[in-house]
């Protein structure tokens, strides 16, 4: 297998160029790996969280408007269901920090007047809203969508 990832890469990359490696199953953008879980696997918010962690990663957090229009033309491909983001603002109602490292949210992509209700406070996207971010109760069930740090390998061809 790890021959074949090898051969991937030297295929796909240039000298120089770093190739994203992703388990089996998971979708490599930059340098994350993302995964959908299954549609009709509709979790709590903690229990999505405990999905994606026990597969390595954890709910996606988001970093800038690049990455969040990647996950949304994937999203579009699929049932149109809302979906988890590693995101909440339980601790300060409207101040929303990322769930993997306790920071505060440099970037969002709320649905004007959808990210303050209070008892919501776990976001995701929001098919009704075109995959626009929303609040919600974090006891809802929807599927979870996992990110993981990819492994990284640079080609270098001899020639």
């Amino acid at each position: 297998m790890l021959l074949f990832v090898l051969f991937a890469c030297l295929i796909c990359c240039n000298k120089g160029v770093t190739c994203t490696n992703c388990p089996n199953g998971w979708i490599a953008h930059e340098i994350s790996c993302y995964l959908f879980g299954h549609e009709d696997n509709l979790l709590d918010f903690t229990t999505a969280e405990q999905f994606c962690r026990q597969r390595g990663g954890h709910l996606i957090h988001v970093d800038d408007a690049q990455e969040n229009a990647f996950i949304k033309d994937q999203l579009n491909e699929r049932k149109p269901i809302h979906w988890w983001l590693g995101i909440t603002d339980e601790y300060a109602e409207g101040v929303w920090r990322w769930f993997d490292d306790d920071t505060v949210a440099e970037y969002t992509d709320f649905e004007s007047n959808d990210h303050s209700h209070p008892g919501e406070d776990c976001g995701l996207f929001a098919s009704i809203y075109e995959f626009r971010w929303a609040d919600i109760e974090c006891t809802a069930h929807y599927p979870p969508l996992c990110e993981l740090s990819a492994r990284n390998t640079e080609v270098e061809t001899v020639g």
